[in-house]
């Protein structure tokens, strides 16, 4: 008996160590499933994420030896505007010599950019699908055969010559930038930016244009500004949040308010004497909306502004822009809460982000996100792909948007943007005149603003540097687009 009972305990033993390294095995094997299906799946959003964004950078990229292979085969395509004008080409000489040609000059350089001492632009961003080429495999043996490039892709782009042409002539000697979108699509129709350079001379001029590299850069998606009392349309919206629609205002314009290092005056002084909300923000009263912007909840202020990209880069695929800057938070003093409120201080702007809210409005609430690139034709004239117009959020309701509407048209009729009034076309925006030096009466001339007549409509931002006031040099230049774009 106690023989056979070691022999169970041995048995038994036996059991329970097989059944541990079964246990150890199972642990082991789930181990390295869920380790392949981790990797598997990280692939897979790899995959999808190059898929959806990171390929075109990556492919267009001006540095991926890629690119260098694809130009040995296929001759770089055409960048079109809207309505069919050529903006960039590649002819070829006789002998086989390919020079690369932009007919309008400098008017499109800074957006449709350069192929020259460094790609730039719509020429770096787009570098991929004009060398890519889409003729039948038949033509492509053919055109192998007898030693010749297939003819590249061709983008359309969604920039309107004839405004662009406008906004280029417009600014004239002044430094500055203009921009023009669809509002209900977000096309952008007009990307012009001044001083500019001609990418036709770039080699020639490439020296001088060292020495003055503003010209360089786009100043619609680079260059920042303070916004001035254009920014007061995000105070009025704050405002309004804050106190339940368009509430019962009033208040005592004496031409400046606060004491010491921390006044602020009206600009030119002046004295616009009692005021409701409507008034102020039409005569745009620099007082009566640094105090308004002294009773915000700043948090809250800071929240909307960045929905409408301040603190961050506009979401412009095509070319790169720089990130706007609204620092106010908790910590925030008074004083430079005053400051922000009526555009000044530190708030920085792109022409392009100063539109988006002017936008949102006219688009009942709607903000639509910015683009370039229209679609894609082969050398046949086929569509390949074509952009779909997006939303990319509803920050404001619609009776916010139609209040706002409301009170830009109060500036054409009773302030500022004076010079705006028609009765051929909806018409309204906003003026400003931003310091841009401590101490100085220096100003950048802004306007943004919109025109809409049936189911057309465009929002514009201007801005002209060291000009003076909005309503004298940026709101003519509104004029003239607005007139050409609906008359």
């Amino acid at each position: 008996m106690k023989k056979k009972s070691s022999e169970d305990k041995l048995l038994k033993s036996d059991i329970q160590r097989e059944l541990k390294r079964r246990k150890k095995m199972t642990r082991e094997m789930a181990t390295v499933t869920y380790i392949v299906v981790l990797i598997f799946v990280a692939m897979a959003c790899y995959c999808v994420w190059f898929l959806m964004g990171a390929s075109s950078k990556i492919l267009n990229n001006p540095y991926n030896k890629r690119q260098d292979l694809m130009a040995k085969r296929v001759v770089r395509g055409e960048i079109l505007s809207a309505d069919q004008e050529v903006l960039a080409r590649t002819k070829v000489s006789k002998k086989g010599v390919e020079t690369r040609e932009y007919p309008y000059a400098q008017v499109f350089a800074p957006v449709v950019g350069r192929f020259s001492h460094g790609k730039t632009g719509l020429e770096s961003t787009e570098a991929y699908t004009l060398l890519t080429s889409g003729v039948t495999p038949l033509e492509s043996l053919k055109n192998q055969l007898k030693g010749k490039k297939n003819p590249g892709n061709q983008v359309v782009t969604t920039l309107n010559t004839r405004l662009s042409q406008i906004a280029y002539d417009s600014l004239g000697g002044y430094r500055g930038a203009v921009v023009a979108m669809d509002p209900k699509t977000g096309k952008i129709l007009v990307m012009v930016s001044k001083p500019t350079y001609n990418p036709n001379t770039i080699d020639r001029d490439w020296d001088l244009l060292e020495d003055d590299s503003s010209k360089l850069y786009n100043r619609c998606t680079q260059g920042l500004y303070p916004p001035g009392s254009t920014f007061k349309l995000y105070t009025l919206l704050e405002y309004m949040k804050e106190n339940t629609g368009d509430p019962a205002f009033t208040y005592h314009c004496k031409g400046k308010i606060g004491e010491g290092s921390e006044v602020l005056h009206c600009y030119g002084n002046e004295v616009h004497g009692k005021v409701n909300l409507r008034q102020a923000f039409a005569k745009s009263c620099n007082t009566a909306f640094a105090k308004i912007g002294g009773q915000l909840n700043r948090e809250k202020f800071r929240q909307l502004c960045q929905k409408f990209y301040y603190n961050k880069a506009v979401p412009l695929e095509e070319l790169e822009c720089k990130e706007n800057s609204f620092p106010i938070d908790s910590a925030t003093s008074s004083g430079d809460l005053m400051q922000a409120s009526i555009g000044q201080g530190q708030v920085l702007t792109s022409p392009l982000q100063n539109a988006l809210l002017v936008s949102a409005a006219v688009n009942h609430g709607k903000l639509m996100k910015p683009y370039l690139v229209d679609k894609v034709l082969n050398s046949y004239g086929s569509i390949l792909s074509e952009t779909e117009s997006k939303s990319i959020k509803k920050p404001l309701t619609s009776k916010e948007a139609k209040s706002l509407c409301s009170y830009m048209q109060s500036v054409v009729q009773e302030g500022t943007g004076r010079g705006l009034r028609t009765s051929n076309y909806e018409v309204g925006g906003k003026t400003g005149s931003a310091q841009f030096e401590a101490g100085s009466n220096k100003s950048h001339a802004w306007f943004v603003g919109y025109c809409k007549k049936g189911k057309k409509a465009l929002v514009v931002s201007i801005v002209v540097e060291q000009a003076g006031t909005g309503s004298a040099y940026a709101v003519p230049i509104a004029k003239k687009m607005f007139d050409a774009y609906l008359l």
